[in-house]
């Protein structure tokens, strides 16, 4: 063992473009795409410690489920249900020695930030601190992709793991499935000012949306070919508007993504999120963005930065949850 103990923190992010084009195998059958989104300050956290024992203890702050096994046989013979996320990570390390794990997220449950990818490169991140092993980010991406595949029995994408490995804007090209990307300081940005983050006090279940665009994708449905195609040239745009810091173009870009979505499910937008909307552009808001795969959780505002605070405070007074968080 390298350490005795490693505290990990990761962010989560919001989405900018291309969401579900991360998914295989959307992002062969459209290749190339890109998916853009930057890390925000709401983290995921993972301690882990070793113990003189052979037990094994479990503990989420955010659920408050707690678990305790005498030994990794024992938990592995364990088929609760709020045991699945755990058990499937420590499958994958099958690890000799007893420890105690505590994790949290401050994401809100369903918000669509990523929480759960967050935490999952957090776990992954700890033990490989633990036990002294240097990972390539592709490695580690690919590998707790898998594994959140097989705690959601679907398929999943990508893209959400790379912020919560280092936090910026980041860039995800995928050409033939393989991502590579680039990542903006978001210091060099300079868009804190223009971006506020809500949550509809809805939760949302990406898995379940993004199985059925792919399922829809594969049986060769034409709107849902033709959604995806939108969404692809979308998120080519929002890249470019991106990497020329031509700020002004993004409000239509997110309009346009928002109707592309639209085609692929009505499901993707929600009367929480409508109203939001609505608030939102009456009180100077130039346009909406919705994290993840919409239906709920959360949505962020782009605005001037003149009319930033009128919009939190119109949509504060509406009922939703602010959150004050910024782009990392």
């Amino acid at each position: 063992m390298i350490k005795n103990e490693v505290f990990i923190q990761s962010p989560t992010r919001i989405d900018f473009a291309g969401g579900t084009l991360d998914c295989w195998p959307i992002n062969v059958l459209l290749s190339p795409v890109t998916t853009v989104n930057v890390g925000i300050s709401i983290f995921t956290t993972c301690r882990l410690s070793l113990r003189d024992d052979s037990k094994i203890l479990i503990h989420s702050r955010e659920t408050k489920a707690s678990f305790e096994f005498e030994n990794l046989e024992q938990l592995m013979d364990d088929n609760s249900p709020n045991l699945t996320f755990f058990k499937e990570h420590i499958s994958y390390w099958m690890p000799d020695f007893g420890f105690n794990l505590s994790v949290q997220s401050d994401s809100p449950v369903g918000g669509g930030l990523g929480g759960s990818s967050s935490l999952s490169i957090s776990i992954f991140k700890a033990f490989c601190q633990i036990l002294g092993i240097e990972m390539e980010d592709l490695k580690m991406v690919s590998l707790c992709a898998g594994i959140e595949a097989k705690i959601l029995k679907m398929p999943t994408g990508t893209q959400d793991y790379y912020p919560a490995l280092r936090g910026g804007f980041n860039i995800i090209d995928y050409n033939y499935g393989l991502p590579q990307v680039q990542v903006l300081p978001v210091n060099d940005l300079n868009i804190n000012k223009n971006i506020s983050i809500f949550f509809t006090g809805r939760s949302h279940f990406s898995g379940i949306n993004n199985w059925q665009v792919i399922k829809k994708m594969i049986d060769g449905d034409k709107q849902t070919w033709h959604a995806l195609e939108k969404i692809r040239d979308v998120s080519t745009q929002v890249k470019e508007v991106v990497m020329k810091r031509d700020w002004e173009n993004l409000p239509s870009l997110f309009r346009a993504e928002f109707d592309a979505r639209m085609l692929l499910a009505e499901s993707f937008s929600s009367p929480e999120i409508e109203t939001l909307a609505q608030v939102a552009l009456k009180s100077g808001g130039d346009a909406i963005n919705i994290c993840g795969a919409g239906g709920g959780g959360c949505v962020f505002i782009w605005s001037t930065a003149d009319n930033r605070q009128q919009v939190i405070k119109a949509c504060v007074e509406a009922g939703f949850t602010h959150l004050d968080v910024k782009l990392i």
